[in-house]
């Protein structure tokens, strides 16, 4: 006689109420389909008429949909479903989505442990990725800290290549060369492929990426600079691409030519290097050197957007000068100062300065910028010391004084300023009302205050209903300006 595991329904239907919860909207797709499947739990009125199977509702779900739950979930989560009864077993192995990390290896110390551990992992992993055979898989990310999988790594990507993979995100924080195989340079189902760490681009004679849309390259060991050039060029449709070279790499040249580029982030912390970018449908550039460099840059007019970090390039700033928003960095700014061949912005919008600057860069910087709209001081006026405990004023060499001319963009086109993290200095105030006795056509001037609770050891020197008041009676050049004093 067959008895009813009512304890094992209720367990089941707790767990899985609280996976729908999470992904409520795939629930409602479910229930929908089902037409209005009873996912209570079932009632027994009368206990020695359990002579049958009790079913909750959500056993009644077709398997293609719980796949379709559990790839929604990371990979230890959807596992321990496992254990809720033998349809469930090995139910897991089917989603489309796969996540390992040996992260929680690092909090044991005795070595007997570590290698116990570390083989139970390795057998996890090899079930989740062989038992899923041949069918396609959406996205799998592989996360080591560890040096214990060195020489599992290598078959765990060509079983994944195997399932006709298309993202694939592999992170590697053991300091240990990894090798990647030959066969992920020429993996036509990859749309997505993250590499970071310690992985060796050592490429074999054929590469390529047919399908990659999306490449990021963060510390990967690169062998030289033709190995770098080979991987993008086989990349035809490739639309963003993220690369971090570090100080110890052997590149010396970076070469960038794709034409279906649309966003590039470039970090390159090598000296003496040269980067060479030929992207015409470019869109948004972030670019940051951490030590001199040459390059060599054809972006055309397409770029909307460009955020500039670290040294000066004259070359870099005449490709962007059609661009319509741009970010620049203090390091960067302050080297402006020194140049005297700056183009101007004529297509510029909007404008981010990051850091304290000197008053006379600024001026110099808005006069390039003519048809400027838009304004912000991201970190604000004034910088926290690094020592938290007190403030770095304006890096102005002399006092204030009335500029002796206006910028032609603060005169007739800025309409928004926006400054963050306000203190309330003199400098500060100056600043405000010479904005809003120039702005002609500003329609509003954003104040954020500085909070003072992340830093104790600082005190508010002037209340925030001062300075508001004080700056509500500053004279304005546009009638129409509101003051938003906000936190």
């Amino acid at each position: 006689m067959r008895t009813c595991n009512l304890e094992g329904n209720r367990k089941k239907f707790i767990y899985f109420f609280i996976i729908l919860k999470k992904f409520n909207w795939f629930a409602n797709v479910c229930v929908r389909r089902l037409n209005g499947c009873n996912f209570a739990i079932p009632v027994i009125r009368n206990e020695r008429h359990c002579d049958h199977i009790c079913v909750d509702g959500i056993s009644k779900l077709p398997d293609e949909i719980l796949v379709q739950i559990l790839s929604h979930l990371r990979t230890k989560e959807a596992v321990a479903t496992s254990i809720l009864s033998k349809r469930w077993e090995y139910l897991w192995t089917s989603t489309s989505n796969l996540d390992f990390s040996d992260h929680f290896l690092t909090s044991y110390q005795n070595e007997i442990d570590l290698k116990q551990k570390s083989l139970i992992f390795k057998r996890y992993v090899d079930t989740a990725i062989f038992y899923h055979g041949t069918s396609i898989l959406q996205r799998c990310q592989m996360t080591f800290h560890t040096k214990y999988f060195s020489d599992n790594i290598y078959t765990w990507i060509c079983a994944l290549i195997t399932c006709n993979i298309k993202e694939l995100r592999l992170f590697d924080y053991s300091l240990t060369a990894q090798q990647l195989p030959w066969r992920l340079f020429t993996c036509k189902s990859l749309v997505v492929l993250k590499i970071y760490g310690s992985f060796v681009l050592d490429l074999p004679t054929y590469v390529c990426f047919p399908s990659l849309r999306v490449l990021n390259l963060v510390y990967v060991m690169l062998v030289d600079d033709a190995s770098m050039h080979k991987l993008l060029s086989s990349c035809p449709v490739l639309e963003k691409l993220l690369i971090v070279i570090g100080k110890n790499d052997f590149v010396r040249v970076l070469n960038i030519s794709i034409p279906s580029l649309r966003k590039l982030i470039i970090h390159s912390e090598v000296q003496d290097s040269r980067i060479e970018i030929n992207t015409p449908c470019l869109e948004y550039l972030r670019h940051r050197v951490v030590f001199g460099n040459s390059s060599s840059v054809n972006l055309l007019s397409s770029l909307i957007r460009a955020e500039l970090f670290g040294n000066v390039n004259i070359n870099l700033l005449n490709a962007i000068s059609q661009v319509r928003s741009l970010v620049l960095e203090k390091c960067f700014m302050q080297q402006l100062s020194i140049n005297d061949t700056l183009p101007t912005f004529n297509n510029l919008k909007k404008m981010k300065l990051h850091g304290n600057f000197d008053w006379k860069l600024l001026l110099k910087i808005l006069k390039l910028t003519p048809n400027l709209q838009v304004l912000v001081f991201p970190s604000g006026l004034v910088e926290l010391r690094t020592d938290g405990l007190d403030f770095d004023r304006f890096n102005w060499h002399w006092h204030w004084h009335w500029p002796e001319f206006v910028p032609e963009c603060l005169s007739m086109n800025v309409k928004t300023v926006e400054v963050r993290n306000f203190v309330g200095f003199e400098e500060e105030l100056y600043f405000m009302k010479y904005l809003l006795e120039c702005g002609k056509v500003m329609d509003k001037l954003i104040i954020r205050r500085f909070d003072f609770s992340t830093t104790p050891s600082i005190k508010k020197t002037v209340e925030d209903d001062k300075i508001m008041l004080e700056m509500l009676n500053y004279e304005r050049g546009s009638t129409t300006c509101e003051v938003v004093f906000t936190a």
